[in-house]
């Protein structure tokens, strides 16, 4: 399992940090739909596509290609809200870490995360096939480094890793993931592993309280069941199409993805009053309004970016969404924005 969207902290926090540092929020934030307002607003939520082009904004703001080690130092412990509390209020290490993966939907994952054994160590294992080859080694450095913050939170500072491997190749100096990881770091390997002595299993978490634990469990639970109603299969749908840009699946691929039938998927969307294509057709329609306002690549371009083998097969497509072909469509905003 994996959180189906994130708090906005995972945003602020790190916008936060890299404002001081002069990146803008505009910069940041462009093309998210996202705003400091909307963001600052009480148990504001957001989307896991919409994080991913923030991350993608950052990286390009910044020029730093292992943006992902930052960002994943932004998120101590604390930030997590009940989650984090219910994590440190556990008696020991080992129940902490019971905690983390049963109620990992309110983590700040992007992965699937596992917990196995090798020898007389712990090996925290974390993997996904939903997003695009280009940001793999960013979320991989985000992902590995947010989690080891959480390791940092139950056990202090001091607590070491055994060691670390990353899947994807290194995008800066050794130097910089040493600070960051403080053990050695294999990369290009099968998986992306944090690895520990098992002996700090049965350590004491710092802040453990048996009270404050059974009233965190009891909210957590509250807030995973509220989540789960908020979110439906339209939502999971769009959200695993947007997370891979220029990825148009048919309903077979898709719904292989999410472990059911294309049979299943159909019944399940017709459920709530749409099928398939009506959400591809949605997606690049709002896909195609966003570049067409945002940037200046051609519209035989933005038809390859949304799937279309021919470009007329776009713009008929576009005129029939919008009664015009997407050149005046441009040609307008641009007029009005002047």
């Amino acid at each position: 399992m994996k959180p189906k969207y994130h708090s906005a902290k995972t945003i602020l926090a790190p916008l936060t940090r890299l404002r001081e540092e002069g990146v803008s929020v505009g910069q940041a934030l462009t093309g998210t739909g996202l705003s400091l307002s909307i963001l600052n607003k009480p148990e504001q939520h957001v989307s896991l596509s919409q994080e991913l082009i923030f991350l993608r904004n950052l990286r390009k703001a910044t020029a730093n290609n292992a943006i992902g080690l930052k960002v994943g130092a932004c998120y101590p412990l604390t930030l997590f809200g009940i989650y984090g509390y219910a994590l440190m209020s556990a008696a020991t290490v080992s129940d902490a870490l019971k905690l983390a993966y049963e109620y990992v939907e309110l983590s700040f994952a992007f992965y699937e995360h596992s917990l196995s054994f090798r020898g007389n160590h712990v090996v925290m294992c974390m993997s996904s096939n939903d997003y695009n080859i280009d940001d793999i080694a960013m979320l991989n450095e985000r992902e590995m480094i947010a989690t080891l913050m959480i390791l940092r939170g139950l056990m202090g500072e001091d607590f070491r890793l055994h060691s670390a491997t990353l899947s994807s190749g290194p995008q800066a100096g050794l130097a910089e993931y040493e600070k960051y990881f403080e053990c050695p770091v294999t990369f290009n390997a099968d998986e992306n592993t944090l690895v520990f002595s098992d002996s700090l299993l049965h350590i004491p978490v710092l802040q453990c309280d048996s009270d404050t634990a059974s009233l965190c469990i009891e909210r957590c639970e509250r807030l995973r069941a509220r989540l789960t109603e908020e979110y439906n299969i339209v939502d999971e749908v769009r959200e695993l199409i947007l997370l891979r840009p220029g990825y148009f699946p048919n309903i077979n691929e898709l719904s292989s993805r999410l472990n059911m039938s294309g049979r299943t998927l159909r019944r399940k969307l017709t459920a709530h009053g749409v099928g398939y294509q009506q959400i591809l057709d949605g997606l690049r329609f709002e896909l195609s309004r966003e570049y067409l306002y945002t940037t200046n690549i051609s519209v035989e371009q933005i038809s390859i970016l949304l799937g279309y083998s021919d470009p007329a097969h776009f713009s008929n497509a576009f005129r029939r969404w919008a009664g015009v072909p997407p050149s005046d469509f441009r040609a307008a905003y641009v007029a009005e924005s002047r």
